[in-house]
């Protein structure tokens, strides 16, 4: 796997539930959502998510350009904040049916960059989020740069992965929910995650014996674990003026 200093840029995850009853107003609005998002300097890119295991599950993700722009987008009672962000995070507020949210703002610690190529793909995603016990942290967090991505990584159906974790800057400390840890890879297809990454009879050996190992070492260390796949509903870039 490439190491993570060649990364640009930071992630920002918006997860949560919507009732099946709302879904039409929540899509409509995400769906404006997001390019409005785009106008705004320092969001670069962004993409949709809808669960494959909980199709009430949403996930959106978005390329930050760097620190220097989170005054201007997090700090929302601020002089610095950008007034399409404080107009769109009033129209999110309005939104029904809505429930169990995490939103964070990541910079990347390990595995293949940020844009380069992770997440530049179509693929399906399989989206894993955790604290861990400060106790255990650093050993766990050596263990699952080193070994349990590794293995996975084997396993026929996954394509590549990176591992994330919350940011601490004062512009977000506020916004952040946590889990504390993302880790995000790229899944070849959803027959892929069929035939071989979902749990039951189906699953790939190597990747059972991974999950065993999940559950053995790395479950016991953590909590506000998380993990489900995901398949892409939308894609956004970022325009700018001039270009062909």
């Amino acid at each position: 796997m490439e190491n993570s200093g060649e990364t640009t840029g930071l992630l920002l995850m918006v997860q949560i539930n919507c009732d099946p009853r709302h879904w039409r107003e929540f899509n409509t609005w995400y769906n404006n959502h997001l390019p409005n998002f785009l106008r705004v300097p320092g969001y670069l890119w962004a993409q949709r998510y809808v669960g494959l295991d909980d199709p009430t599950r949403f996930t959106a993700l978005y390329g930050i350009r760097g620190r220097e722009d989170l005054d201007s987008l997090y700090l929302w009672d601020g002089p610095t904040v950008h007034p399409i962000v404080k107009g769109e995070y009033a129209g999110f507020l309005g939104l029904q049916g809505m429930s169990d949210r995490l939103a964070n703002v990541y910079e990347q610690i390990s595995g293949t960059p940020l844009r380069g190529p992770l997440l530049t793909s179509d693929r399906p995603l399989s989206l894993v989020t955790a604290d861990v016990d400060p106790v255990y942290e650093e050993e766990w967090d050596r263990w699952y740069t080193e070994s349990h991505v590794p293995n996975l990584l084997k396993v026929p159906g996954y394509v590549m992965a990176g591992r994330f974790r919350t940011l601490d800057h004062p512009a977000v400390r506020r916004f952040n929910s946590g889990p504390k840890y993302l880790a995000l890879y790229e899944c070849e297809s959803e027959d892929a995650i069929d035939r071989n990454l979902r749990r039951g009879d189906n699953m790939h050996p190597e990747a059972r014996a991974e999950l065993d190992r999940w559950i053995s070492y790395g479950i016991p260390k953590v909590s506000r674990f998380r993990w489900g796949f995901h398949r892409m509903i939308s894609k956004h870039y970022k325009w700018e003026p001039g270009a062909a």
